[in-house]
């Protein structure tokens, strides 16, 4: 049990309200241990997660796993690979949500409008159609990045990374078929996870959020199609900030038609209670836009054939699947299938990742990126070698493995036959280029 932690007399008074003769199990559950859950990536394989032994399934998500216990999951080089991204249990419930919208899995263009770190995006991913598209926006520049990484790490060809403010997309008229909207909050949910949200948590904050999510819901509006979804949640517990913005957009209500987990029904959502479920304080809700046209016709779909092998994208299973696009001498694979896509969101919209990053071309050199090591459509027949843990480790600290790769150039680094990334051999030695940036600094 972790040390109690003094909250902010009007939200306990505003929860008492809520919970009745619950409420002293609610204030008991926010001074336990927040329990560790993960998601594992259906795209990259692996017998085990060196993190999950004695683990317990998550009911909600096909995926999730809870851990017994939280490890180092810097020292884990699985995780640097993308097998697993580590999330809050209750957020994964999307998965139902996604499941009853699009029981089909039509192919679909899809908005994650708040989108870092990057949690929702990752299991939208792992949740589409590989013809479907994502748009993963988030506007502030650090946190930006970090849903980049995060985007690299799962694998996955069929994502645009923008950063841009929510209202810049009321422009996409009747453009996406589903809108995800996590929106920013008190962030009530949060509060055993993170105390510094205790701290910044007042009744002028919550009303301010409430203010901000209007506007996020009347921008996303615009841009949703007739026909399709809009799911809302949020980590608060307020009605303010939940059921009453649900109220005021104007949609129609989708009821879930979903197994009782320990979520509680609200006039409009749904909300999770950390007494009543293993995980932190979450709402969600859906709406339909009125209208027909859900899912991407066959006639939007505009493919443009090239000529892959002379331009690099051989490093590619399947290239002809993607057409090449060079910025700054940055060399990009954009599925075919969403090129037209892309080309007309870029025209519009500050664009930070698309697509497989490729390499850097350099006069007739070409430098393979880091993404292009993660990506779920690299060869599975390049040139590789296998580290053991304490070289993959030693890898990711960006030092040099004791190791003596058999092929002269560019080698994938390896663990457990999940990519971490690349090194470049030569005559006696190699060069690490897993990006510094990313690298392990604790020891």
């Amino acid at each position: 049990m972790s040390e109690p932690h003094k909250y902010p007399e009007a939200f306990l008074s505003r929860m008492k309200n809520i919970l009745g003769n619950e409420f002293d199990a609610f204030v008991e559950s926010l001074n336990q241990f927040s329990p560790t859950s993960v998601r594992a990536n259906p795209f990259k394989h692996v017998a085990g997660l060196a993190t999950n032994d004695g683990e317990e399934n998550i009911p909600w998500c096909e995926k999730g796993s809870y851990l017994k216990e939280r490890p180092s999951f810097t020292f884990d080089p699985l995780f640097h690979a993308g097998t697993y991204y580590v999330q809050e249990a209750s957020s994964m419930f999307i998965e139902q949500a996604w499941k009853q919208i699009n029981p089909t899995n039509q192919h679909v263009r899809v908005l994650d409008m708040c989108a870092a770190p990057g949690g929702k995006s990752t299991h939208l991913l792992s949740l589409m159609s590989e013809e479907s598209l994502l748009v993963s926006n988030e506007i502030i520049p650090n946190r930006n990045k970090i849903l980049q990484q995060n985007i690299v790490k799962w694998g996955t060809e069929n994502c645009i990374v923008t950063q841009n403010k929510p209202e810049d997309f009321a422009s996409l008229e009747n453009f996406f078929d589903v809108i995800l909207i996590d929106a920013p909050c008190s962030g009530e949910g949060l509060f055993r996870k993170d105390k510094d949200a205790i701290d910044e948590w007042s009744e002028r904050n919550v009303e301010l959020c409430a203010i901000r999510q209007k506007e996020i819901l009347q921008y996303a509006i615009a841009c949703l199609k007739p026909g399709g979804f809009l799911i809302y949640s949020t980590c608060t517990f307020e009605e303010i900030e939940n059921d009453n913005q649900i109220t005021d957009c104007g949609l129609q209500i989708t009821e879930l038609e979903i197994p009782k987990f320990g979520q509680v029904k609200t006039k409009h959502g749904y909300q999770f209670y950390p007494h009543k479920i293993k995980g932190e304080g979450f709402y969600i809700a859906v709406m339909q836009k009125e209208g027909s046209e859900f899912g991407i016709q066959n006639s939007e779909f505009r493919i443009k054939t090239g000529n892959p092998s002379a331009n690099n994208l051989q490093y590619l299973q399947q290239p002809e699947k993607f057409e090449k696009h060079i910025k700054n001498d940055m060399l990009f694979a954009i599925p075919q299938i969403h090129y037209s896509d892309f080309l007309f969101i870029e025209k519009q919209f500050y664009i930070r990742h698309a697509g497989i990053f490729m390499g850097t071309l350099k006069g007739k050199d070409f430098l393979p990126s880091h993404d292009l090591a993660l990506s779920n459509y690299i060869k599975q027949d390049l040139p590789a070698v296998e580290l053991n843990y304490d070289d993959a480790i030693t890898y990711l600290r960006c030092e040099t493995p004791k190791i003596k790769p058999e092929h002269r150039g560019w080698c994938l680094v390896k663990y457990q036959n999940q990519n971490l990334g690349w090194i470049k051999a030569m005559e006696g030695r190699f060069n690490n280029y897993f990006p510094k940036e990313l690298r392990i600094l604790k020891r």
